[in-house]
């Protein structure tokens, strides 16, 4: 997750590991939604934001159920920094690698200017309360929404006990159909074999010179001793919470590298950014 943590983080997430795991508890659901509309009904931008618990499962840091204008923000952010960068354009085919409950998709739909998008949206979660929200709330002309079949043992409302196979193969579109594919802390959040079938998918959907962007927490950037320690290890991922694996994970730089280019894409770069590295991938 992006954000700045505070120095009592370490000591809460001992007692609550992940707080996308707890927003499936009802009470927590139910209690979070409560304040978070009391909080959000002075503001009439801010009420039609998703509930509560939807937006902690996208990433919340600290920001527990006052979260409102982090989440409009970083959707704002993303999108002038992708287009000042050229990964996309106004017209390009963009599908989002864990869209969850619409954040950087909601920019696309309600621009704070006049209406820019024009090309097409794919959001892809394995989470389905997040993605019948999603398909309920854009329109359906130039957004679609994909229920990823992966399984997470943090991520999923009805399987918190463990990953299992995924249930159907894995596709999201066409082959060479996609200018733009692009994950914000989705890596973060993926064990290896995950990180394969994505990755592999991004590759084939993705025109030539297309662009895949991703942020993930790398091994080899990220000040361990703090909020994160990644002390334990499956294969070439280092998580932060076996009781919760999918919690945060963390890869070698040299590691994601090389798989990127073992699938076909041709430039590979990794910059260290506060928190999580992007890995930028040109077909």
């Amino acid at each position: 997750m992006l954000g700045f943590y505070s120095k009592y983080d370490r000591a809460l997430r001992r007692f609550m590991p992940s707080m996308a795991a707890a927003s499936y508890n009802p009470v927590v659901k139910i209690a979070g939604d409560v304040i978070a509309r009391m909080l959000a009904w002075p503001f009439p931008e801010l009420r039609d934001l998703p509930p509560n618990h939807l937006c902690i499962r996208v990433g919340s840091g600290n920001r527990i159920v006052n979260g409102h204008f982090n989440f409009i923000q970083t959707g704002n952010h993303c999108w002038l920094n992708f287009l000042s960068r050229e990964y996309c354009t106004s017209k390009s085919d963009v599908v989002e690698l864990g869209c969850g409950c619409g954040r950087l998709a909601r920019p696309l739909r309600d621009p704070p200017w006049d209406p820019w998008f024009e090309g097409t949206y794919v959001g892809v979660d394995i989470d389905r309360e997040m993605i019948e929200y999603c398909r309920s709330n854009f329109p359906a002309d130039r957004f679609q929404f994909i229920l990823s079949p992966h399984r997470s043992s943090t991520y999923s409302a009805n399987n918190l006990h463990g990953s299992q196979e995924p249930t159907s193969k894995f596709v999201i579109a066409d082959e060479q159909s996609k200018d733009y594919v692009y994950s914000l802390s989705l890596y973060s959040h993926l064990l290896e074999k995950e990180i394969v079938e994505y990755m592999r998918e991004s590759h084939r959907i993705l025109r030539i010179n297309g662009i895949m962007f991703m942020t993930f927490f790398c091994i080899d950037h990220v000040e361990l001793g703090g909020r994160w320690t990644f002390r334990h290890r499956r294969g070439n991922a280092y998580i932060e919470s076996a009781q919760y694996p999918e919690a945060a994970v963390a890869y070698h730089e040299a590691f994601m590298v090389d798989f990127a280019k073992s699938v076909g894409f041709r430039e590979v770069t990794v910059a260290p950014r506060k928190g999580q590295s992007e890995l930028v991938a040109l077909k």
